[in-house]
């Protein structure tokens, strides 16, 4: 990649991290057209900040063409399908949402977000024991964060499910975390670089 594109991305992955949707999603979309004129590899993660912007401005069946572009691209990429699963869930794609994060904890047991996504969809479907054995896996790992002198999400007093298509804003401290994880650039890449060694050290 050249300077130029390397900096135009820095730029779009600030606008995105300072939540400026609109500018970003221009900058991250002239980024991926010139790939594609360039016959350059699509970039995922390009392609899923691009996605998030797209979704942030509304455009929700654009955005989850987007992430099942992501997940084309990158299958064995668990945060794909967790990704999708989260805008499937604010869809109300409840059980397209499952199948996603199910696929997502195939490929990464270890994923204390999504385990508490997955728990929360279902205990909307009634299912409370598994979505409690669920909450209890995804509190274990976050305590293996504490004990490692990382600072996760706390652990919430009452867990609360996206009911909008907008982006959740649920008061538990825990979805908050889950949110910032998914449209903070910053944020995601330290979350998951722990995830991937952290847990693993």
């Amino acid at each position: 990649m050249s300077e130029d594109f390397n900096s135009r991305r820095k730029e779009a992955e600030s606008l995105y991290a300072d939540k400026q949707w609109a500018k970003a999603e221009q900058i991250f979309a002239a980024l991926m057209s010139e790939s594609e004129r360039k016959g350059e590899p699509a970039n995922g993660d390009i392609i899923h900040d691009h996605a998030v912007c797209v979704f942030q401005l509304g455009r929700t069946k654009e955005a989850l063409q987007a992430f099942d572009r992501a997940v084309a691209l990158e299958p064995n990429h668990a945060y794909r399908y967790a990704s999708r699963a989260w805008i499937k869930a604010a869809m109300k794609d409840v059980d397209g949402a499952i199948a996603d994060y199910k696929k997502a904890l195939e490929l990464d047991p270890e994923d204390a977000i999504t385990l508490n996504n997955l728990g929360l969809l279902e205990e909307q479907y009634g299912m409370r024991k598994s979505a409690q054995e669920k909450f209890r896996r995804a509190d274990t790992l976050m305590g293996i964060l504490k004990d490692a002198g990382v600072d996760p999400p706390e652990e919430a007093e009452q867990r609360v499910e996206p009911a909008t298509e907008e982006a959740p804003q649920a008061p538990s401290t825990m979805w908050r975390e889950m949110t910032s994880v998914l449209t903070d650039a910053g944020q995601r890449k330290a979350f998951w670089a722990f995830v991937k060694k952290g847990f693993r050290s």
